[in-house]
């Protein structure tokens, strides 16, 4: 089964930063934890019924929720989470970033199974800003690298 594949915690939290304020299908929240074992929210509040919320630990973006979000408001401490295709066209549409992935090397249809992937990033349409080097950032899979550029893209957009 084919899945989409989401911006990592880390990643949403760069795009709230730089103004991805799209509605998306899912979004980073507080996870919560009891002695280092995931709970729910009934759970949290049976703890806290039972005088042991001391014993809660919070953790800032620590879970992906299957509830949808924007990053209209500022203060609150859940973030949108695009898949990453949907972040590279905001990345295109809004700033004229364009992203390509390709496999390190390619001889044929064969090596759209390779190991190393790497990106280029093109600002506009003739200005490159960046470039992976073939022993430097390198990627295993294809979302990897598709990662990699959204991040280097958002930490050196001004």
């Amino acid at each position: 089964m084919i899945t989409e594949d989401y911006v990592s915690f880390e990643i949403a939290k760069l795009l709230k930063e730089k103004g991805f304020k799209n509605w998306c299908d899912k979004c980073y929240g507080t996870a919560l934890y009891h002695k280092g074992v995931p709970i729910s929210f009934d759970d949290e509040c049976e703890l806290k019924d039972e005088g042991l919320e001391n014993e809660i630990e919070y953790v800032e973006g620590g879970y992906l929720y299957d509830f949808g979000c924007d990053n209209r408001k500022e203060y609150a401490k859940v973030y949108a989470a695009p898949t990453l295709q949907m972040a590279m066209k905001w990345l295109r549409e809004v700033h004229r970033i364009i992203i390509v992935i390709q496999p390190l090397s390619f001889n044929g249809a064969k090596d759209f199974l390779c190991d190393n992937w790497v990106y280029s990033v093109w600002l506009g349409i003739n200005l490159k800003i960046g470039e992976s080097l073939k022993n430097q950032n390198t990627s295993s899979t294809y979302e990897e690298a598709c990662e990699s550029a959204i991040k280097y893209c958002l930490e050196n957009l001004t």
